[in-house]
This record gives structure tokens, sequence and C-alpha cells, in this order.
């Protein structure tokens, strides 16, 4: 890991699970938690794992600890892979707008009970992602890679 930039890589099925996940709850959004692993100074991201918030509306989705918990114990026992790891969150917009100030917002307050940075996916309905990162409470810049020859299925 270098400084304030992050390398992602966006690995197997990540796209695709949320795509089916956000498409599946508009109009409303929705979201979770992201695992997987660190590669070096790269971030692999692996599955989208989905937390759902009940009140979640066209322009709101928050995420709730003992939902989020639930759904990351489950996960991790039935993928069952060595290196998944929470490594941060996504969720979803219905309109075409990246994340919100209040996204940010959290994903900083939430990177500073972390030693290693959390990245942040919104997706988007045009199937675009606005990655975001931050490391000990700051933003990250960030690199965005599809695929990474090294990835570990």
């Amino acid at each position: 890991m270098t400084g304030h930039h992050v390398r992602v890589w966006l690995a197997g099925p990540i796209a695709t699970e949320l795509n089916d996940l956000a498409t599946a709850a508009a109009p409303r959004e929705t979201g979770g938690l992201l695992l997987g692993w660190w590669d070096d100074d790269a971030l692999v991201v692996r599955h989208a794992v989905e937390a759902p918030d009940r009140q979640a509306s066209r322009s709101s989705w928050n995420r709730r600890p003992g939902v989020a918990k639930r759904a990351l114990n489950i996960a991790l026992q039935e993928l069952d892979h060595p290196l998944l790891g929470y490594i941060g969150d996504w969720h979803s917009h219905p309109e075409v707008c990246g994340a919100s100030g209040r996204d940010t917002q959290s994903l900083a307050a939430t990177s500073l009970q972390y030693a290693d940075p959390l990245v942040l996916l919104v997706h988007l309905p045009d199937r675009t992602l606005d990655v975001r990162a931050a490391h000990r409470g700051h933003p990250c810049s960030v690199s965005v890679s599809r695929q990474d020859p090294r990835t570990r299925s």
C-alpha cells in the first residue's frame, strides 16, 4: 500500500452480484458488505453481501449493524474462502448520481476502525460503479481494474 492511493481489483462475480442485487431492489436502494482481501498493495474485491434495510427508499439505505454482522457471518461460512474478509461497503443508487457527501463521510468514519483502507462501491443504474476509498478517516485516490491475473478464485 502506498500513501493515500489504493489499487482496487474488481474480481470474479462482483460486478454481476452488485447488478443483480441492485436490480432486484429497484426502485429502492440496497446495500451491504464487500468481501475480499489485500494482495500486495491492492485490494481485491471478490463478493458483495446484501444487508437489507427495511426502511430503504429511492434515496436512502442504511447499514444496520446487527443485520450486517449476521450477513457477514453467514457469507463467510458459506463461501468458506481462507482469504475473504470485510473490506468495505456497497450500496445502489437508483438514479445516476455518485457517492454523496454522507456516503463519503460514513466511509471515512468507518475507516477509522481498521488498519487498512476500506473501499465503497456505489452501483449506478447504468451499471457503472463509483469507487471510493478511505484510510484512517481520510479519502484516498483510487485506481480500478476489472480483473487481475493473480486473483484467486
